[in-house]
């Protein structure tokens, strides 16, 4: 057994020293003494490495009041063990849950034995959280016998109840894909089945208080104690249909009129950074945050977490803006609503076409884009699983004549679609497989080369909680499209062997029920050096 300080904690813990020292006696962790039980949004675990991870809790003993804890920053304890009961303790430490942070706790495990399962719990003076399991990965030469993963999108917490969470946790996967959409900033629609604390989230604490409601759902919390999550983000962790620093609309009254849309974004950014398992070192002041990232497992698989919102240009070919009369604190003030964001446009359309093929227009920025090409073409996995959040693959609407295109996905960014398509070419990448979420439907694609050639798979999964989408009626347009269903919500249940790749289509029958049952609508293949996915008989 061993104890250790995290690599911040000396730091961090000098840093809080003349904060403690004002602080009373009953404010130290061996004395803590809350309104309420402080671990009440749970526990997770993330960014798992072959000799350890990330442990992540956040201390909030009152979740939509947290300036009841002031200032003070907290010395939480952590513990790993081999077993679940907590026998064999294998490592343990502390952590500073900080109030700049919002009082949240990542603590960066490391010394552990690879490819194993281990158990980590939090203390705080007399309490104690829940129990969460952790995996490390394999050592990066070994080859392991299979991998199970879920891959989920997409939940509105207004919209229907997180069945499908507490499903993936029955599951017991070894990690879970968290494709984006996370929460939602804004309520909508006419059968809610709960509601949010505020309508539209803008700032820091509004953001905050958005993910502490999700993280006190119970099924929520299973998924996240069930096992590791590989995280990135869409864009309702901000405002639907952002790109880069712009906002697709502007809204009459509130913070929307009063803050510029940076300041928007940077609170959204540091609330997301404070609820998600990742290392401490993803946050970077003033500088945004660094979501994209690899994880190998083993000679297995290769993990690519893309970021497909911070860095992208804005979707092509807006819409006429559309006025809109504000009252503000100045008076009455025009503004123009509905010029960005993501709309269908038509790829044949000539006064279109100029700006939607501009080569310098990009999804992942020019900066990820070189880091993808370089971990592509470094890569000796046998499987390489890029997951990110909108989709890859076209889906043409309108007519054969006169195709659409949706200007929020990769096919709104052709160049950067054909940059990366071929770069899985030019380093003859192997088995690549692309997991997608964003559109509240389920999809089996091909992805095709210009040759017509399918170079990829894309399992795009439906949503957790939220209005589904049938495209049934464009699917004639679109023969690269092997399967679809738009009526249930659910997830992707995925298993990986060094022959083969199966993907399980599990939806809920019906999200507006707590109790709905599950089921399997379809399971998919896809075999070692074939990137064609076939459907397997149920």
């Amino acid at each position: 057994m061993s104890r250790m300080l995290s690599r911040r904690g000396f730091v961090q813990r000098a840093a809080a020293a003349s904060v403690l020292a004002t602080v009373p006696l009953g404010a130290l962790a061996s004395q803590a003494r809350f309104s309420s039980y402080p671990f009440k949004l749970g526990v997770s675990c993330g960014d798992p490495s072959a000799d350890g991870f990330v442990l992540w809790t956040r201390i909030a003993p009152e979740p939509f009041e947290p300036e009841q804890l002031g200032r003070v920053s907290f010395e939480v304890d952590w513990e790993v063990a081999e077993d679940s009961a907590f026998r064999h303790i294998a490592a343990q430490g502390s952590e500073l849950a900080q109030a700049h942070l919002g009082h949240s706790v990542h603590a960066e495990i490391g010394g552990l034995s690879p490819g194993r399962e281990y158990y980590y719990r939090f203390r705080l003076g007399p309490y104690e959280s829940p129990p969460g399991r952790a995996v490390t990965t394999p050592l990066p030469g070994d080859s392991p016998a299979s991998l199970r993963y879920a891959a989920c999108s997409c939940a509105h917490y207004e919209q229907g109840f997180f069945s499908a969470y507490r499903y993936m946790a029955d599951d017991h996967p070894d990690l879970i894909l968290e494709l984006g959409d996370y929460i939602y900033e804004v309520g909508y629609g006419e059968r809610r089945v709960r509601l949010f604390d505020k309508r539209e989230a803008f700032t820091l604490a509004d953001y905050r208080r958005r993910y502490a409601q999700y993280q006190m759902d119970p099924d929520l919390q299973a998924a996240h104690a069930a096992c590791p999550w590989l995280v990135t983000w869409d864009d309702h962790e901000v405002d639907n249909d952002y790109a880069g620093l712009s906002s697709a609309d502007q809204a009459c009254g509130g913070e929307a009129v009063r803050r510029a849309f940076f300041d928007r974004r940077a609170a959204a950014y540091q609330a997301w950074f404070e609820h998600m398992p990742v290392r401490p070192s993803r946050w970077r002041v003033q500088a945004g945050l660094q979501v994209y990232g690899s994880i190998d497992w083993g000679r297995l698989a290769r993990f690519y977490l893309l970021d497909t919102r911070q860095y992208r240009s804005p979707q092509a070919c807006a819409k006429a803006a559309t006025p809109l009369t504000c009252d503000t604190e100045a008076g009455r003030r025009l503004l123009f609503i509905g010029a960005g964001g993501g709309h269908l446009i038509g790829i044949t359309d000539p006064a279109c076409q100029p700006e939607l093929e501009d080569v310098s227009r990009t999804i992942l920025g020019a900066e990820q884009e070189s880091w993808l090409d370089g971990q592509l073409g470094s890569s000796h996995a046998r499987w390489n699983i890029i997951a990110q959040g909108t989709p890859f693959a076209p889906i043409f609407e309108g007519t054969r004549e006169a195709p659409l295109i949706y200007s929020d996905g990769w096919s709104g960014y052709p160049a950067g679609q054909q940059r990366l398509i071929g770069a899985l070419g030019r380093h003859k990448v192997a088995n690549p497989v692309m997991l997608t979420g964003d559109v509240h439907a389920f999809f089996v694609s091909e992805v095709r080369n210009r040759r017509d050639t399918p170079v990829a798979v894309e399992f795009m999964t439906s949503s957790i909680a939220n209005n589904n989408s049938d495209k049934s009626k464009v699917l004639p347009l679109n023969p690269h499209i092997l399967y679809h269903d738009g009526t249930h919500s659910g997830y992707l249940l995925c298993e990986t062997t060094p022959t083969r790749t199966r993907a399980d289509v599990v939806a809920i029958d019906d999200m507006h029920d707590p109790r709905t049952p599950r089921r399997v609508l379809a399971s998919f293949e896809v075999s070692d050096g074939d990137p064609r996915p076939h459907r397997l008989p149920q």
